[in-house]
């Protein structure tokens, strides 16, 4: 079972500054990320069950909170490490002092809209509708950026905002013509609803766009000042993520039996989204993926969600393997 944190135990290791030890004499590194239903809160699930950071020498501990919390713990400091960090995200964050690093890619970008409106049937469609979605993630930043490829004008899209626990109100409710989701949601919403909702995919033009699959969305950051304390961890931390990367591939049914168990998402549900390539693991160091990292940032300019470029620092280039 997970460990969940209290806000005074963050605080006091974050003054701190430094690893703790385990009763079982492996370092304790916290990490946050957002709370279920999440790509973060799956990831480390899967890692947690299978102990695959015991496997490397380091006990990560996770701390789940709500989107916005998370983001804003981690620019301020509260948190060291995350695996909250959406490259988008990260790179405003960069840009607006927080001296933290992108140490390297845990899964590729993907998300949808759900839809029972019948007169909804691609992005396109959206002009003079409604569109309920989390617009404080990258998912929606890079829905923006696909939606102008396509000539959407989203000024003319009545946007609504809310937390990830109010998305399916308003898909249910039918408040919205349209929902953004990112998985395990639309897999456990299909699953429980057969038939009744439309799923709506985009990320797949990254491809017809840029003429080569997208790779780098969400991954490990943390900052300057703990990596500078704790250099020799990464590898440790990256070997735990890697290792999972390398064993859901043969073992999907394994995997949705723990995602059921501890997050509540339908067997089904979860095996939905792995068999249809929506839970896209790739783990790799961010300086081998340096190109298309910046590829994203450009995506991140156009869709307006920052005005620049981040500097060069914010990819880690330190030893990962």
């Amino acid at each position: 079972m997970f460990r969940f944190i209290t806000s005074l135990l963050i605080a006091a290791v974050a003054l701190a500054g430094a690893a703790t030890v385990s009763a079982q004499g492996l370092t304790k590194v916290q990490i946050s990320s957002f709370d279920k239903p999440s790509y973060g809160h799956t990831t480390a699930v899967l890692i947690e069950a299978n102990g695959f950071d015991k496997k490397h020498g380091i006990d990560l501990e996770w701390v789940f909170k709500p989107a916005r919390v998370t983001h804003a713990d981690f620019a301020i400091g509260r948190d060291k490490i995350t695996i909250a960090s959406a490259l988008l995200s990260e790179a405003n964050r960069r840009l607006k002092g927080v001296k933290s690093v992108y140490l390297f890619n845990v899964l590729n970008g993907h998300s949808a809209l759900l839809t029972s409106n019948p007169a909804v049937n691609s992005i396109n469609d959206l002009e003079g509708k409604t569109l309920a979605a989390v617009t404080v993630t990258t998912h929606y930043s890079l829905f923006r950026y696909f939606a102008h490829k396509a000539g959407v004008d989203l000024s003319k899209v009545a946007v609504q905002s809310t937390g990830l626990s109010g998305l399916a109100t308003y898909l249910m409710a039918n408040r919205a013509d349209a929902v953004q989701f990112f998985e395990p949601s639309y897999s456990k919403i299909l699953v429980g609803n057969p038939g009744k909702f439309k799923m709506i995919e985009y990320f797949h033009q990254w491809e017809a766009i840029h003429g080569a699959p997208q790779r780098g969305f969400l991954g490990v950051a943390a900052h300057e000042s703990w990596i500078n304390a704790n250099k020799e961890l990464i590898p440790k931390i990256y070997a735990a993520f890697a290792e999972l990367s390398t064993w859901l591939p043969t073992h999907h049914d394994e995997a949705a039996t723990i995602i059921e168990k501890e997050a509540g998402v339908p067997k089904e549900a979860f095996l939905m989204a792995l068999s249809a390539a929506r839970y896209p693991l790739d783990v790799v160091p961010a300086a081998e993926i340096e190109g298309n990292i910046k590829a994203l940032f450009q995506a991140g300019i156009e869709s307006g969600h920052m005005k620049m470029m981040p500097d060069d620092g914010i990819i880690y280039r330190g030893r990962v393997r």
